[in-house]
């Protein structure tokens, strides 16, 4: 059985990308789109409140040996209202 992941603790407003590593926190993404490097800037959500745990594959990111496609393998659902 797939053990739970942790929170996020930062997310890109501008593609979605997450990230666990605090290190990464007011950062420029990572996230490679198209060939080109992402402009967004990781913003803090390490708050509970800001991530629902994805009810398709319990938080774990994997269904059925594949990569769960509700949460994109993440395990959790961003749900902070602007």
């Amino acid at each position: 059985m797939a053990h739970k992941l942790r929170i996020p603790a930062a997310r890109c407003p501008a593609c979605g990308n997450v990230t666990r590593d605090f290190e990464l926190v007011d950062r420029r993404c990572e996230r490679t789109l198209g060939g080109a490097r992402c402009r967004g800037v990781n913003s803090a959500t390490h708050s509970y409140d800001d991530w629902q745990a994805c009810a398709a594959c319990d938080a774990t990111g994997r269904l059925d040996k594949s990569r769960c496609g509700q949460c994109r393998g993440e395990g959790w659902i961003f749900v902070r209202s602007a």
